[in-house]
């Protein structure tokens, strides 16, 4: 029937329709009307919902699946100084010697008044030529008008020249903070310039304005919809209540379309207790989880491993954020207050305080399916995802990880036999649990031209477990494509309390779905990455891909 207002708004037919539900249903064809899906079948099915007003898209050759859920990302902060898309981009396969870094830091500081702020992103020191940062006094001769602060990617260290410093009050007497490291010079005992996850360098350069935070969400989410995601999570910005604002507003606008599950950092969330908890909000914006770090950085040797870094005495220790004791007493804070608890935890002894803290709030509050979650889990046991999976905490894994950084773990920081386990998503799989995937973003952005956040690479990293070099690492990890794509979609939405409304095409859920131009589930793995999405939909508007997408006709 066509009549009586049951028209669909929106049909798509004639495709390959990958539901990822229970069953893993393949189907042709959906039909969205008032933003839900009403009908997914065979064209027969839905032919019956057309009516006058319907867009139809015939899409034969094409695959249809759930929008893309990235399950990790920070995007209040692309509007900030650190990671602002204006800053100078020092990836090393862009910027390869420090010469050329130290050049692109001088031309923009011939640019820039005096006392203004010079940003760089992205910085790779063990990929540049020279194999280091540039030190504080290089930075000054480069900019000695300028304060200057370049940001490893990841955003967990940094260096500095003296006029950021400066601006930070570090000086030569002032202590390593707890979690963090200022390098010094083992000559003079003067800073150096590099800063590994010390927090205060991150509040000296001028705050962004609302309008900044705002439009770098916007800008965001134009490049998101060109990738096929269509919902995020949100790990945390500034804690300041613009960030939060800055959300609900572009939102609001209608300028941030992409749908968001948003974590805030624990400390302020609870010094601010507005009585709100993980559930909170509408399907475009939702209050999640409280968000807090155990541990810090791989390449910036402050995650906390059970075993000493290659060629190093350090097992990362100093990167713990907290006790046991005190992780404890944060994790059962937020438990029974009815927080969802996401912890960034990534070395194996990390990884391990992190699970005690989360077993140690459940049996001092027992509550149902609270489902916490560890963020990145980048080297966890099988004994501790044993635990999760009797614990009900969630993995949410940064499968990019092996690709990028895969070669550098193996010579550079833990060796063979330590970086094969790295990201078990295939033990986590098998072990019963439903890990969630991610691209950490900005670590990564939609248009950065090294590593684009697409997950279809990161399945094509997930599936392949290939470093860049094309060495394997872990192939006993590798997952299915189809296994991948679950990540991305059922498993996100499940992470964050939303597998009812999202996350596979089914009758009842929001209308999200993308257009592929190829199968990635018959695809060559590797080949996943370079498939084109061709169509993002939200709710059954078409978002991206619009009238100059496909074969549309109106019935």
């Amino acid at each position: 029937m066509t009549g009586g207002g049951l028209a669909a708004d929106l049909v798509v037919r004639r495709a390959n329709v990958i539901t990822v539900d229970l069953h893993d249903t393949v189907a042709q064809a959906v039909a969205v009307r008032n933003g839900v899906i009403v009908a997914v079948g065979t064209d027969a099915d839905v032919d019956p919902l057309v009516g006058p007003g319907t867009r139809v898209l015939d899409l034969p050759g094409k695959t249809v699946t759930p929008g893309f859920i990235d399950s990790h990302t920070h995007n209040v902060h692309v509007g900030e100084f650190r990671y602002s898309l204006k800053q100078l981009n020092l990836a090393a396969e862009l910027v390869p010697t420090l010469g050329a870094l130290l050049d692109l830091v001088r031309q923009r500081a011939a640019q820039a008044p005096p006392g203004e702020w010079i940003g760089g992103r992205n910085v790779d020191p063990n990929g540049m030529r020279e194999r280091r940062w540039p030190t504080r006094l290089e930075l000054d001769a480069a900019a000695p008008e300028n304060p200057v602060m370049l940001t490893i990617r990841g955003g967990h260290a940094c260096v500095a020249n003296s006029r950021a410093l400066e601006a930070a009050g570090i000086r030569r007497d002032s202590p390593d903070p707890e979690g963090g490291v200022i390098d010094r010079d083992p000559a003079t005992g003067e800073p150096t310039g590099v800063l590994r996850d010390v927090a205060s360098i991150r509040s000296a350069p001028p705050a962004a304005t609302l309008a900044e935070l705002k439009d770098g969400l916007a800008t965001l989410n134009d490049l998101y919809l060109r990738l096929g995601v269509t919902s995020v999570h949100d790990a945390g910005a500034t804690p300041r209540p613009e960030s939060y604002r800055a959300f609900r507003e572009v939102v609001d606008e209608g300028r941030f379309k992409v749908r968001a599950y948003l974590m805030v950092y624990r400390d302020f969330a609870l010094a601010n207790d507005l009585g709100l908890r993980a559930g909170a909000g509408d399907d475009r914006l939702r209050v999640g989880a409280v968000k807090l770090f155990m541990d810090g950085s791989i390449q910036c040797f402050t995650c906390a491993f059970t075993e000493p870094y290659l060629g190093r005495e350090t097992r990362g220790l100093e990167g713990l954020r907290y006790s046991q004791e005190a992780a404890n007493e944060a994790v059962a804070e937020a438990h029974r207050l009815g927080w969802q608890v996401a912890i960034h935890a990534q070395g194996d002894h990390g990884i391990t305080l992190a699970v005690n803290a989360i077993e140690h709030a459940l049996r001092a509050h027992p509550r149902p399916d609270p489902r916490h979650r560890i963020e990145h889990a980048l080297c966890v046991t099988r004994a501790d995802l044993e635990r999760m999976k009797h614990l009900g905490v969630i993995p949410n894994f940064f499968v990019f990880h092996p690709w990028f950084w895969g070669d550098q773990h193996i010579h550079d920081f833990l060796g063979r036999e330590r970086a094969d386990r790295m990201v078990p998503a295939r033990t986590a799989m098998d072990l019963g649990l439903a890990p969630c995937a991610h691209s950490d973003c900005p670590v990564c952005t939609p248009d950065d031209p090294v590593w684009p956040s697409n997950p279809l690479w990161g399945m094509a990293c997930a599936v392949t477990r290939r470093t860049r070099s094309g060495d394997d690492i872990g192939p006993g990890e590798r997952v299915t494509p189809l296994q991948a794509l679950r990540m991305y979609t059922i498993n996100g939405a499940y992470a964050s309390f939303e597998e009812r409304s999202k996350g596979s095409l089914e009758v009842g859920k929001l209308g999200d779905l993308i257009v592929l131009a190829e199968d990635p589930l018959r695809t060559e793995p590797w080949r996943i990455k370079d498939i084109a999405v061709e169509a993002t939909i939200i709710g059954g508007e078409v978002v991206f891909g619009g009238t100059e997408y496909g074969e549309e006709t109106e019935a």
